[in-house]
Parts: structure tokens; sequence; C-alpha cells
């Protein structure tokens, strides 16, 4: 119990303290790494594209911002053989906390480094005209989590508003395991941030 009112406070304190308020969107680029209950691995499944959404609150200190917030992330694949096709549209919906780190003569540029965690919230592949809920199968199902680094450019700055464009990698594991097959994936984003201060 005093864990949990120890988090409580610090979460209320850095949002009472906050001083930046974010949204960023823009294109994820997904590729999955599949292993079957034998360790062997397939080509059929091929990177797709999707949106991402990520709003958050930030606490500025010297050339630097911690910030936690919500993640939106559409983490698709397309796939088959000579015969059929099949494409996988997954959806994300979780949590994450960030640093940023600015530099040069003027703080345009950044690096950060997160930790991401999230769950499927929907789910479906296609394959042909019929449609399968991948919430049924047990690789896609848990929480998923893992690292995030990226970089980019301040392309607007005023006094309380910043414009930024980035890129970003992010590795997910599957943190619940439950399985005997394996699903990973690594995705590139390419996005554009609003931060308000």
């Amino acid at each position: 119990m005093k864990k949990l009112t120890l988090l409580i406070t610090i979460l209320i304190g850095t949002s009472l303290y906050a001083q930046d308020v974010f949204l960023e969107t823009g294109m994820n680029f997904t590729s999955y790494d599949y292993k079957n209950a034998n360790g062997g691995t397939t080509d059929n499944i091929k990177s797709g594209n999707g949106l991402f959404l990520r709003a958050g609150l930030g606490s500025i200190g010297y050339r630097g911002m911690f910030s936690y917030g919500i993640a939106l992330n559409k983490y698709n694949a397309t796939g088959g053989n000579g015969f059929d096709k099949y494409d996988w549209d997954v959806t994300h919906l979780g949590g994450f906390a960030q640093w940023t780190n600015y530099f040069g003569d003027d703080d345009s540029f950044f690096f950060n480094v997160a930790f991401d965690l999230s769950s499927m919230i929907d789910g479906k592949q296609t394959l042909g005209s019929q449609t399968f809920k991948l919430s049924e199968y047990d690789e896609f199902k848990g929480i998923w989590g893992g690292p995030r680094g990226g970089f980019g450019y301040q392309v607007i700055s005023t006094n309380n508003t910043f414009l930024e464009v980035g890129y970003a990698i992010q590795v997910s594991l599957n943190l619940s395991g439950g399985s005997d097959e394996s699903l990973n994936f690594t995705t590139h984003q390419l996005g554009i941030k609003l931060n308000l201060q």
C-alpha cells in the first residue's frame, strides 16, 4: 500500500509540475519476427505500415525533459505465399516513460530514449475474403514492452510552442509469454511532434 501511495504521489507531483504537454503522430513501419514451436522462422511476413499517436506530459530541466504518456500504435504487416496473401491489422494501446536531451547551439537537436508497455486492443487477419481475430491466437496475447530510441530536430520554436520532426526505432517483446510460438516486432517511426509549454 505504501508503494502505491508513493507512486500516486510522484505521478500527481510530476503532473502538477509539468511544464510541457505534447502530441506526436506519424507513420509506423513494422517488421515481425515469428518463430514457431520448433524455433523455425518464416520469411512470408513482410513489413507493413500504420499510424501512431502519442500524447503526454513532461517536466523540463536544463537541456532535458522527462515525460510520460499514452500511445496508440498500428503495427501492421502483410504476407503470404504464391497462392494466398494475408494482411495483419493490429492496434496496441499502452503507456511510456521517456527522457529527451536537447543539444546544439540553440537546443534545436534532440535525442530520446523511452520504455514502452502496451497490449493489443484490436487485431485481425484478412485472408482473401475471410477475416480472423488475432486475439484468439496466444502469440498475440499479453503485455508487450521494450526500448524506444530516436532523434530529431525542432523546425519551429517560439516562446511556448515547438514543432519537431523525428525518427525513432522501437523493439517490442512479448513480456508475458504464454505461447510455444514467439512473436516480436521492430518498428521504425517517422513523426511530427507539437510541444506546448
